[in-house]
């Protein structure tokens, strides 16, 4: 037995292969494709699978982007995770896409090293940090658990070669934990949670408020009915990690929200699907979702996608939220806040054009400020400077914690 808990490698794939135009590849825990070919990087590990020894959550993921023989990033449309044998594209699709990566390698981050971007703080850290009476335990200790075995799925639009990158990687990495840790971590459990905005106060609205029930203390029987795990019960709580392009040419000043529900202020084929879905309908339930990061950022076309030329994020204005019909934040004249192709104050992604350097990426944003979207109709949009964004052209990334009751 370990002396002490240590970030792991649970999943490590390179794919050589690429993927064709509309091709979806998944690689189960072996590493192994529909194509049967085996991707697992060779000298990392040979598979997802605990073997029923112990139980495991992942609390990062880095993806090492794909580029074509010209160095150009290529489109690695979407990348998810299958859990035990469940999908769970509902709480985290990525993009794969180097000018809009949200899970870079942790060497290549911009402003200094970082050991990861964790998807969730471990479960032992938030148990061990600060002891039984730290609320809000359910809301930090989110990494994604399993039992048995994950697997991941990717997909691409325009194609994917590889010819100047030598292919793309995925890593998954995090913490593993035996029956008795877990019976020790047990003791100091906290299942409440109580979150509310300065905002939300002053304005009467209520709080988020519940005890996270599990199926009983943790063990290697109920770890999966924690938070971040798929057996969850009444209250479910996880990672929410999602991006969203303009599926179709923006409006020429009136703000485009990132969504196909016309409730929201979205429209028919605004996004490509309902993975990129960033509407929340959450007046008329218990839900909630407590936004941590967000991101906008121009993005260039992919090798193979034709369309309108010119500047990745021409003609982008200004970025924010619509919440209950309200504009905000009201930064210029009501209107979000100021973007263009050049300034990007919420960059994410590579950091071209800002910077010039290739296979650099800045971190998604901290939200600037405090967003808990709870008894609320909430999407973020962004706005044109008079002249129409063209489709595909601008991204924006949310990443937070998902509350469904």
């Amino acid at each position: 037995m370990d002396r002490f808990q240590i970030l792991r490698t649970f999943f490590d794939i390179t794919d050589t292969v690429g993927l064709n135009a509309k091709e979806t590849k998944t690689y189960d825990a072996s590493g192994l494709s529909s194509d049967q070919v085996n991707y697992m990087t060779p000298g990392t590990v040979t598979s997802s699978s605990t073997g029923g020894n112990f139980v495991r959550e992942i609390t990062s993921i880095e993806i090492y982007p794909p580029q074509d023989a010209n160095g150009n990033y290529e489109d690695l449309r979407e990348v998810q995770l299958i859990i035990d044998g469940k999908p769970i594209g509902h709480y985290l699709t990525l993009p794969g896409q180097g000018d809009i990566l949200m899970t870079p390698p942790r060497t290549q981050i911009w402003g200094g090293p970082h050991f990861t971007i964790p998807i969730g703080e471990p479960l032992w850290k938030v148990v061990h940090s600060f002891g039984a009476a730290n609320p809000n335990m359910p809301l930090r200790a989110i990494g994604i658990k399993y039992n048995s075995t994950v697997a991941v799925s990717v997909s691409s639009q325009y194609g994917v070669t590889g010819a100047g990158s030598g292919g793309f990687r995925i890593v998954l990495k995090g913490y593993q934990y035996t029956n008795a840790e877990l019976t020790e971590l047990a003791k100091k459990w906290n299942p409440k949670v109580q979150v509310q905005t300065l905002r939300r106060t002053v304005t009467g609205e209520p709080a988020l408020s519940f005890t996270h029930e599990a199926a009983g203390p943790l063990s290697m029987a109920t770890f999966t009915s924690y938070p971040g795990g798929q057996g969850q019960l009444n209250q479910k709580i996880n990672p929410y990690w999602h991006y969203a392009r303009n599926a179709k040419a923006t409006d020429a000043s009136r703000p485009f929200v990132l969504s196909d529900l016309n409730g929201l202020g979205g429209g028919t084929g605004h996004v490509e699907d309902t993975f990129q879905d960033l509407g929340f309908a959450f007046g008329a339930n218990n839900d909630a979702l407590i936004v941590r990061g967000w991101g906008v950022k121009g993005v260039p076309l992919p090798p193979g996608q034709t369309g309108a030329p010119g500047v990745a994020g021409q003609n982008l204005r200004a970025a924010g939220w619509f919440i209950n019909g309200d504009q905000i934040p009201e930064e210029i004249g009501g209107d979000g806040i100021f973007m263009t192709a050049g300034v990007q104050p919420l960059a994410f992604g590579s950091v071209k054009p800002q910077i010039a350097l290739d296979n650099v990426f800045y971190r998604l944003p901290s939200v600037p400020g405090e967003l808990l979207i709870y008894k609320d109709q909430a999407a973020p949009y962004v706005s044109a400077n008079g002249s129409p964004i063209p489709a595909d052209q601008v991204a924006v990334g949310i990443t937070g914690v998902l509350v469904e009751q």
